[in-house]
């Protein structure tokens, strides 16, 4: 199900001689992860990753297809779910995008817009302009080996389509990796991954959440346990030239050819600003 018909507010930003570019947003199934050392963590799409964007895309009078593996309507993390986490904290720019993720039905068991990768291949990966991927630690769950997404991110690549992924998001990068499957078991096992030749994002600069920003979400979320592994590690060892910025939790947005990465929850609006502006 597309929101072209469903929104006005796309309708109103438009000129009659805009053309609405097609944006594909990829998110998890996952809505609980069993963590290191036994425990289970609910976990889901993080709001303020999800909605900023969506919000600018929308107002830019873009069209949007929601999307997960399985396609079903993804949950949200409990720990957003607060203006904390946005880059404008105010009550009133939470409730705004609070609403608009309530209209759009997202998290909606019946009526939810997300459909699956299969859909997505139906419909063909060829029609949308750009990709987006927001984070939560979800897509560590389910996004880093799924053969399906890894075979439309390298479509992405290849035809420098903007793809735009933020904080535990990229790791969604990993999938498009020749042996994505091995890789990922062998970072959970003992962390020694190697890869294969051939990943299509090797030695493109990027970011994601730091590992000190790890250390202190696994403080003070996770109780006591721990992930397999985390992003920055992962990416770094598939290939992916890591940088961070000079402060955690502060906006650090990279950009390298068609690739837009952000490291943390208050990159979302950088990242989607900067997929904007490769649209137009």
């Amino acid at each position: 199900m597309k929101l072209k018909p469903l929104f006005a507010l796309a309708a109103l930003t438009m000129s009659p001689l805009t053309l609405a570019d097609e944006i594909l947003v990829v998110m998890s199934d996952t809505a609980q992860m069993t963590l290191k050392n036994g425990s289970n963590y609910e976990t889901g799409v993080y709001l303020n990753e999800l909605m900023e964007p969506v919000k600018l895309f929308l107002e830019a009078g873009h069209t949007l297809t929601f999307a997960s593996p399985k396609g079903m309507a993804p949950r949200l993390d409990p720990v957003s779910d607060t203006p904390d986490h946005f880059l404008d904290v105010s009550q009133e720019n939470y409730a705004a995008h609070k609403a608009l993720f309530n209209q759009l039905m997202i998290d909606d068991k019946t009526h939810s817009p997300v459909m699956s990768f299969s859909r997505i291949e139906q419909i063909g990966i060829e029609q949308f302009d750009a990709v987006f991927v927001p984070g939560g630690h979800a897509p560590l769950g389910d996004l880093v080996s799924n053969a399906q997404l890894g075979q439309f991110l390298r479509h992405f690549n290849a035809k420098q389509k903007p793809t735009g992924l933020v904080c535990h998001g990229p790791v969604a990068l990993l999938s498009a990796l020749p042996n994505a499957q091995q890789f990922e078991q062998q970072m959970k096992s003992n962390g020694k991954a190697t890869a294969a030749k051939g990943w299509v994002y090797d030695g493109y600069k990027m970011t994601t959440f730091s590992n000190s920003e790890e250390a202190v979400a696994t403080k003070y979320y996770l109780g006591g346990d721990e992930l397999f592994y985390w992003p920055q590690d992962a990416l770094t060892k598939a290939g992916g030239k890591y940088t961070r910025g000079e402060q955690d939790w502060q906006p650090h947005i990279v950009i390298d050819r068609e690739l837009i990465t952000g490291q943390n929850n208050k990159s979302s609006v950088g990242v989607a600003k900067a997929l904007l502006e490769k649209l137009n």
